[in-house]
């Protein structure tokens, strides 16, 4: 007897073992918005300015060039990315992915900056497949400025390969800072712009 009850509970906890590692068909099933912080700096003016700008005069900036490690976690999730646009929040939206770009700035200069995300170095100052190119521009008024890009399905197929084969995406930001005054800009050391990015990936999630 005793047999008996052990052997039918070996087989009730097998029997939920496999239902467990299996999906069931009426598994419910939702999207699920995943937030990734993506590689920045920021870029110090005195750097390329070391003392003044003068009055009325534009230079170029930009951050070194760097590299995103999207494997990984990020990579299984990558998988299970959102392709139809129908299920996105926002209408006529080219996918349910977007970027989110905040740049700070400490002195009073305009600026014209390019974020590019590609699949390698090249990428970053020659047109590639999926490369993305966000651009944002800031008054000399404008402490700050946030702006969201939404990725295209190329862009989304280029995070995806990243993902699955395990390639760091490369990413800079660059472009030119203007003293649009008739006196010149003096430029500390403290004098910066502080670049912040992140994504928002939509993902298909089943509850097992």
């Amino acid at each position: 007897m005793r047999f008996r009850r052990a052997f039918a509970l070996v087989g009730a906890s097998a029997a939920i073992l496999f239902t467990a590692c299996k999906e069931p068909p009426f598994a419910p099933r939702w999207d699920a918005d995943w937030f990734v912080p993506l590689s920045t700096q920021p870029i110090h003016l005195n750097a390329f300015f070391p003392v003044v700008i003068p009055a009325d005069t534009s230079g170029s900036v930009s951050f070194p060039a760097q590299q995103q490690d999207i494997s990984g976690v990020l990579g299984n999730v990558l998988k299970n990315v959102v392709t139809d646009p129908g299920r996105c929040t926002s209408a006529g939206a080219l996918s349910c992915d977007l970027l989110t770009l905040t740049i700070t700035k400490t002195t009073a200069v305009s600026a014209i900056d390019t974020l590019f995300v590609a699949p390698d170095s090249s990428g970053l100052t020659t047109a590639s497949p999926g490369r993305v190119v966000f651009p944002v521009t800031l008054l000399t008024t404008d402490t700050d400025k946030t702006d969201t890009l939404y990725l295209t399905q190329a862009s989304v197929a280029m995070l995806q390969s990243a993902g699955q084969s395990g390639t760091p995406l490369w990413i800079q930001l660059r472009g030119q800072v203007s003293n649009p005054s008739a006196s010149p800009l003096v430029i500390t050391n403290a004098d910066s712009l502080g670049v912040n990015l992140t994504a928002t990936i939509r993902i298909a999630v089943s509850h097992k």
